[in-house]
């Protein structure tokens, strides 16, 4: 089994920067490697899932990192992949 990582990081002065990471053999690792990641950014960081109106198209399991003042810092999603080849 193979878990991607998609991250995002909200970067309001540069643009928002995004990054992909396939190296997870296992969901909890993926979403530990996402908190650290944005524990680099902010110590305080909190993770929520994301909450999605209806009709709204957003990546399943979608979650908002927050920041020490509240603020979003970011978003993930750890997906596993249904696909073998590649």
């Amino acid at each position: 089994m193979k878990v991607l990582l998609i991250i995002v990081v909200f970067n309001f002065e540069t643009g928002s920067e995004l990054h992909t990471n396939l190296d997870f053999a296992a969901e909890a690792d993926c979403h530990a490697s996402a908190f650290a990641s944005f524990q680099e950014i902010d110590d305080a960081v909190e993770i929520r899932a994301m909450a999605i109106a209806e009709g709204q198209e957003m990546l399943e399991g979608t979650m908002i990192a927050y920041g020490g003042q509240d603020g979003e810092i970011g978003m993930y999603a750890c997906n596993t992949l249904r696909s073998t080849s590649g």
